[in-house]
């Protein structure tokens, strides 16, 4: 099963404890073998990719730019290399900015898999190609979507009718 990641970096209120149990809850109803595919950022990303190497699961790692490490804080930065080094990578040209070059990883990873999981608290996106935009993307092209609220404490599917 190819199961996808997008979701927030940080975000007031969110606790990761509970994102990381929902996350490897969810995984464990999925068919094996898993494979995940993730852009490796801080936050949902990360915590997502160290779920699905801890469910025995192989990494492809969607590298949106060439200079994608100068977005990391340091903590971020360490754990980024680390699950970067037990990834198979999918580096992706850049786009004409950052946020187009984001969105861009998120389409990817949408394409590429059956599931996508959104760690996310349901609100617009801020920028251009955030969470809600690559939710938005995957209803679209029928895609299922695991809705993991980090703000409400829910898990729910979502399904374009």
């Amino acid at each position: 099963m190819k199961v996808g990641i997008t979701g927030h970096q940080s975000r007031e209120g969110i606790d990761w404890e509970w994102v990381k149990a929902s996350i490897r809850d969810e995984l464990q109803k999925l068919p094996r073998p898993i494979e995940g595919y993730s852009s490796l950022a801080e936050g949902a990303d990360q915590v997502f990719a160290q779920a699905v190497l801890d469910a025995g699961g192989k990494l492809t790692g969607v590298i949106p730019k060439p200079d994608y490490e100068v977005h990391f804080k340091p903590e971020a930065l360490r754990n980024y290399v680390r699950l970067k080094s037990r990834s198979r990578l999918e580096e992706l040209a850049p786009e004409a900015s950052d946020e187009a070059s984001f969105f861009n990883a998120g389409r990817y990873i949408a394409d590429h898999t059956n599931l996508l999981f959104a760690v996310w608290d349901g609100a617009p996106s801020k920028g251009h190609g955030g969470t809600a935009d690559v939710v938005n993307y995957a209803l679209a092209k029928q895609r299922t979507v695991i809705h993991i609220d980090p703000i409400r404490k829910e898990v729910r599917s979502l399904v374009r009718a």
